[in-house]
């Protein structure tokens, strides 16, 4: 009896608050207070986003507040709804088509998040990539998650793959991937194989080697560091710059002429 003798004298004290008290409790109050809130005529728009950083806010409650239109129409409002862990999972798909791709990024990265959001998120994200300004996707490639990524290889700017190369979610297949891209150019190829963290990698370093396009500066770099079989395979290769084939060539005659002469690979 006690106890809803005090929800009821919270409710009481919500919906009858002034906009003075509403502006300074609104943040900290527990959710009776919050319940008379939505309903006193002096609660408006700018109580919503103080009332949403409470992370303790039931589903029902934020509900009600995606039922006004009028506040659902602000943007930081439909952020903040999608963004909180208590929001009802049909409202996040609902209103997670319309935050943009910085949010979005951000759904999909929150640990908190249901599996079904997550992948909504990036659903969407990916069909706002091919509308994005350049500057927005190298934004986007420094911080994507996976399911992006695989998106991103394919672009085509070497200022965009170069941040991709620096994100740290990027994994050595999928810069593999990248370096058997057939639309790769030289420039992103090159970046590839300038870059610190994935010049080291062998698996990227052949794909390099076997790509047509790849300068010939950067595949050099790389044929003393193969094996044998490997050299005869880029030796042969009808696609790799004759200058390459050359020197591949040329190592490989080195190598098994110090054979013939020490009985071991020199």
């Amino acid at each position: 009896m006690i106890s809803d003798t005090k929800s009821i004298g919270e409710f009481q004290e919500g919906k009858a608050a002034g906009a003075a008290e509403l502006r300074f409790r609104i943040a900290g109050a527990g959710i009776q207070y919050l319940e008379g809130a939505l309903q006193n005529p002096l609660f408006g728009e700018e109580h919503v986003l103080p009332i949403l950083a409470n992370p303790s806010l039931p589903p029902g409650l934020i509900q009600k507040i995606a039922a006004h239109k009028q506040w659902l129409s602000r943007y930081e409002i439909q952020r903040d709804i999608v963004a909180h862990r208590n929001s009802p999972m049909a409202l996040k798909l609902n209103l997670i088509h319309f935050l943009r791709w910085k949010d979005l990024v951000r759904v999909a990265e929150d640990a908190f998040s249901p599996p079904p959001v997550k992948k909504k998120a990036e659903t969407v994200l990916k069909g706002k990539v091919e509308e994005m300004a350049l500057g927005e996707r190298i934004a986007l490639a420094r911080v994507a998650g996976p399911g992006i990524i695989s998106l991103l290889r394919s672009d085509l700017h070497q200022e965009v793959i170069t941040a991709l190369l620096g994100n740290p979610r990027l994994v050595e297949d999928e810069v593999v991937a990248l370096c058997s891209e057939e639309r790769a150019a030289a420039a992103v190829l090159s970046a590839v194989g300038s870059h610190p963290r994935w010049r080291e990698r062998h698996p990227v370093r052949m794909s390099l080697l076997r790509h047509p396009r790849t300068p010939p500066g950067v595949s050099l770099r790389f044929l003393e560091w193969i094996s044998p079989g490997e050299l005869a395979e880029i030796a042969s290769s009808a696609v790799v710059p004759r200058l390459v084939r050359a020197t591949a060539r040329q190592l490989l005659q080195s190598r098994r002429a110090s054979i013939d002469r020490n009985g071991v690979v020199s």
